[in-house]
């Protein structure tokens, strides 16, 4: 009797253990991976500039005024060159997102129509004719117009060339990660991080490009869309090296290596250039501004002479 429901006891606690068992790898681990793919999400999302987690939203009048006028301002097409060169040049500036293009175009409309509207305001105050208020609100809504892509594509260039200036540290501290034992993805998840702890403009690339990684692309397609969204030259020849050594099963930490030997070395062929150029960009300040005020110290006190003489 003993014996038996020591059997029955040993029975139900073996099935209760192996629904347990069942029940965790089925439910447990799902969570999990239902966790980090939330997680994963939520980095892409704060990567891309989009944040929809539902928190409510400041309606100030500077926002209510943007809403109301992107209603009615019609988004960009895409699909058109101006479009896509508009494309390139938001995501060269940082800017990264669905909606970026239409809210360019929205600040581009309120700035032209603001703009115009002050220079017209300015003018009629200083008591223009009616020619003149219309001619000073064309050019302030031109002005509008032009200065925000103008002030768009200079940040699109300092970007590049932080980037291009911060890619060869950069690398250095890739060759420190790998060469301790790190693969590749691991050494550019932790160098995008720290590198994005200090404010640099490489950092958020890295860590996108480690997101793009960990949602299923491979390495070389997100080189090849950093290379496409930062269009800096120097990452374009490292792209390449990474992915041919990657395909080829070739060891990272010399290919780095001589990829940031590289970039040294162009950098400063660059800077010779750049010397070399400063020769011919100097001549005109000089022709024009310096060598006039030279001769006017050096010659203007007897051109005085001449002419006292002259006139006695």
């Amino acid at each position: 009797m003993t014996s038996t429901l020591f059997i029955s006891i040993s029975v139900f606690c073996l099935i209760g253990a192996g629904g347990l068992a069942v029940y965790a790898a089925l439910y447990g681990s799902q969570r999990v991976l239902e966790e980090r793919f939330a997680d994963l999400a939520v980095k892409i999302r704060a990567a891309q500039g989009v944040f929809d987690d539902g928190e409510p939203v400041d309606d100030n009048l500077g926002r209510l005024l943007f809403r109301w006028a992107a209603a009615r301002v019609p988004a960009p097409r895409m699909d058109t060159p101006a479009g896509e060169k508009l494309s390139d040049t938001l995501m060269q500036a940082g800017f990264i997102g669905a909606g970026v293009a239409h809210a360019f175009q929205v600040f581009r409309v309120m700035a032209a129509v603001s703009v115009g509207f002050v220079a017209g305001a300015i003018a009629l105050i200083l008591g223009k004719p009616l020619g003149g208020v219309a001619l000073f609100a064309i050019l302030g809504t031109a002005l509008g117009a032009v200065a925000p892509m103008i002030y768009l594509r200079r940040r699109a260039r300092n970007r590049q060339n932080a980037i291009a200036s911060q890619l060869s540290d950069t690398l250095d501290l890739l060759v420190v990660c790998v060469e301790a034992g790190l693969g590749l993805f691991e050494a550019i998840k932790i160098v995008g991080v720290e590198s994005e702890r200090q404010k640099q403009e490489i950092g958020r690339e890295l860590a996108l490009v480690a997101s793009e990684i960990s949602a299923g692309a491979s390495l070389g397609q997100a080189l090849r869309n950093l290379a496409d969204r930062t269009a800096v030259e120097d990452i374009k020849p490292l792209a390449a090296t990474l992915i041919q050594s990657e395909q080829l099963g070739a060891q990272i930490a010399p290919a780095l290596h001589a990829s940031s030997d590289a970039l040294r070395t162009r950098r400063r062929l660059r800077a010779e250039e750049a010397a070399q150029k400063t020769t011919i960009k100097i001549l005109f300040p000089l022709v024009l501004f310096v060598l006039p005020a030279m001769l006017m110290v050096i010659v203007g006190p007897a051109v005085i002479q001449i002419i006292r003489t002259l006139g006695h």
